[in-house]
């Protein structure tokens, strides 16, 4: 299972040192709230069954779409560093999609107005902010448009690009010296980006992406297929992919099945293409070549696990299907030649977090069936370092380089590995229920495990007890640990402490919890491209330790930050002067001041349900900054902005709330 790593806010509650407040502003809608959301862009999205409508960190109705009613979440495509989302209603032979602009509520394109009865794809391109789309007209014939979303208007529409009228869009778009490159099952073209006009193709065969299995419904399935639902996740899946290095000249294709390099100008093949055992799961850009993680298991894996039945023709397909097929492979990113394969290195699952130490890689992998390894692998021979991956309990959150060896921890485990070996050498490591840590920078560190906190010298590979308990109320455990002011901040559901360098406390709070109905957590409502930059702001960098995501990564970490930046945030957006991106832009710059505070759950009063609320720390003091009464409300729906310092909460079936703080 991939881990996704997000920032979210503890909880906890408390009895109020000053006046509960109700909440600044009440909206009410005409039918029932289906759903809502913050976006980037600070405004937040509400969905009810007559309109789609836009609110402000005030409450105020900045607008309304009454012609985007009833839509389902999941067709809602929000484009990460944008203020744009697409929404997309889906019928049995008709589909259309709506883009707006979330802040100021205009719908930017509707395929309809471009011509299409049925989407069949849609792709953005983030560097000149345009989207292709792909489908049938009115009269029934295929088309693709381009479409630019800064004028809403069509750049160029096709209906003849496609060798085969059968070809179906199976990569995402990019953009290489003035063409469009894309890819069907049948071929690679290059498109005139003005016009539309094809500028050279690529006799290139890829699979087709698969969606993920549904459960049926009563009609057999066609309920989801037909009724809407799925419909924006098949319009933008993708089997294949294009990514450039530094010499802009050449472009990289991979698909399911080959990786391989073309001249950009002229389209013809530069490398002779390099069968992959399995589909691509990660790139890393390195000093020494293009490093290749493949994935542990292939498509047709998937499948025979889905359909292995029982008896022993189950069984033996159900075997196959477990088959682990990572591999590790470098390949000369100029002629596509092989400098070594994985012949030597042992590889179980798909990699998570990475770390480049010298010229060893350290990775941190995963099988599917959720079980956790180290695999140390030396650059310059191509070879495991030690005999087998090295089994591990929990998930890799520090790896650090110390005298003796590779100090890691995970989730259930600290320890130090020898590099040469692999076998755990430190006498202090040990098993921990619940882990948690921070390091302030490459010498020193913080850990919190069974009941104590240590303090960890990087340069010694000492670990030394800091705090001999936190003395936290009800005997919580933290879930939360960083720096503020230089100094240690922790928290629990109920409990916050800061203490100086010398372990002295600062100050611990503590506020009662709420009562059952109150329950959970708070969880940021941010996500996307917001979402990376509050955990960026409020969480250590100084591991230098590189989680995998999307496709493209480097061994270097400042090159590495830069490229899941790029693939994450539109590139055009912020110096276009669309209003949409300058307002994110703003709220960016707030990112800081997001880190600042710690939001619990909490009861007020001695009545735990109708006095339960949220309370606001400041994590320089300890002290409450605010106090918000939401009252017994059966199933709580509330989330926060940090950056706009609001909680939203859905008190009833068609009301929102907003307190500020």
């Amino acid at each position: 299972m991939k881990k996704t790593f997000l920032f979210f806010i503890s909880l906890a509650a408390g009895l109020s040192l000053f006046a509960q407040k109700n909440a600044d502003w009440t909206k009410e809608f005409p039918s029932k709230i289906n759903w809502y959301r913050i976006t980037d862009a600070g405004t937040v999205m509400v969905a009810t069954k007559d309109a789609l409508y836009g609110i402000s960190p005030n409450g105020e109705e900045a607008w309304k779409a009454d012609d985007i009613e009833n839509i389902k979440e999941e067709n809602l495509d929000v484009h990460d560093g944008t203020p744009y989302v697409t929404l997309v209603k889906a019928k049995l032979i008709k589909s259309n999609n709506k883009v707006v602009d979330v802040v100021s509520g205009k719908t930017i394109l509707n395929t309809e107005d471009l011509g299409f009865h049925n989407v069949l794809k849609r792709l953005y391109l983030p560097q000149s902010n345009q989207m292709l789309f792909y489908g049938g007209n009115k009269n029934g014939k295929l088309i693709l448009v381009l479409a630019d979303l800064g004028t809403g208007s069509k750049v160029w529409e096709q209906e003849k690009v496609f060798e085969k009228k059968s070809e179906q869009l199976v990569s995402k778009a990019r953009e290489v010296n003035g063409g469009i490159l894309i890819a069907t099952d049948k071929n690679i073209y290059n498109l005139n980006k003005t016009t539309g006009e094809v500028l050279y193709s690529i006799d290139m065969k890829s699979d087709l992406p698969v969606q993920k299995q549904v459960k049926k419904s009563g009609f057999g399935g066609f309920g989801k297929a037909f009724g809407g639902s799925g419909a924006s996740e098949m319009q933008t899946m993708t089997s294949a992919d294009f990514f450039q290095g530094a010499d802009k000249s050449k472009f990289y294709f991979w698909n399911q099945d080959y990786i391989t390099q073309f001249d950009a100008a002229t389209g013809n093949e530069t490398w002779t293409r390099f069968k992959l055992p399995s589909p691509i799961a990660y790139i890393l850009q390195d000093s020494r070549g293009m490093i290749i993680a493949t994935a542990e298991k292939r498509q047709e894996d998937i499948a025979k696990a889905n359909s292995g039945g029982g008896g022993l023709i189950g069984k033996i397909k159900k075997s196959n299907a477990g088959k682990n097929r990572a591999t590790l492979i470098l390949l000369d990113p100029a002629t596509g030649n092989t400098k070594w394969n994985s012949e030597d290195v042992d590889l179980k699952g798909d990699i998570l977090a990475y770390k480049l130490a010298g010229n060893k890689l350290i990775l941190g992998t995963e099988l599917d069936k959720g079980d956790n390894f180290i695999s140390i692998v030396d650059l310059d021979a191509g070879k495991s370092i030690t005999k087998k991956p090295i089994s591990i309990k929990g998930d890799v959150t520090d790896l650090q380089l110390v005298p003796q060896g590779l100090y890691f921890r995970t989730t259930e485990q600290i320890n130090i590995l020898d590099m040469e070996t692999g076998d755990k050498t430190w006498k202090k490591g040990f098993k921990v229920k619940n882990c948690l840590g921070y390091n302030v920078d490459e010498n020193t560190g913080y850990v919190y495990g069974n009941g104590k906190v240590y303090k960890v010298d990087f340069k010694t590979g000492d670990m030394d007890e800091w705090l001999q308990s936190l003395n936290f109320n009800r005997d919580e455990e933290p879930n939360t640990m960083g720096i503020y002011d230089n100094k240690i901040f922790i928290s629990s559901d109920q409990n916050a402490s800061l203490y100086d360098s010398d372990a002295k406390l600062v100050y611990h709070t503590y506020v009662p919890a709420p009562g059952r109905t109150m329950g959970g957590k708070l969880l940021s409502g941010l996500g996307g491209a917001t979402s990376m930059m509050i955990g960026a702001a409020g969480a250590a960098q100084s591991a230098q330790l590189s989680y995998a995501k999307g496709y493209y990564g480097s061994t270097d970490p400042g090159l590495d930050a830069n490229i899941k930046a790029s693939n994450n945030l539109a590139t055009a957006g912020f110096s276009s002067g669309i209003a949409g991106f300058k307002s994110i832009s703003r709220r960016f710059n707030a990112t800081a001041q997001a880190n600042g505070f710690v939001a619990m759950l909490t009861a007020f009063g001695s009545n735990q349900g109708k006095d339960a609320g949220i309370t606001i720390v400041n994590k320089e003091n300890g002290k409450r900054i605010a106090d918000m009464l939401l009252g017994d409300k059966k199933d709580p729906d509330y989330k926060m902005d940090e950056l706009g310092r609001v909680i939203y909460y859905r008190s009833g079936g068609n009301t929102l709330e907003g307190f500020k703080f």
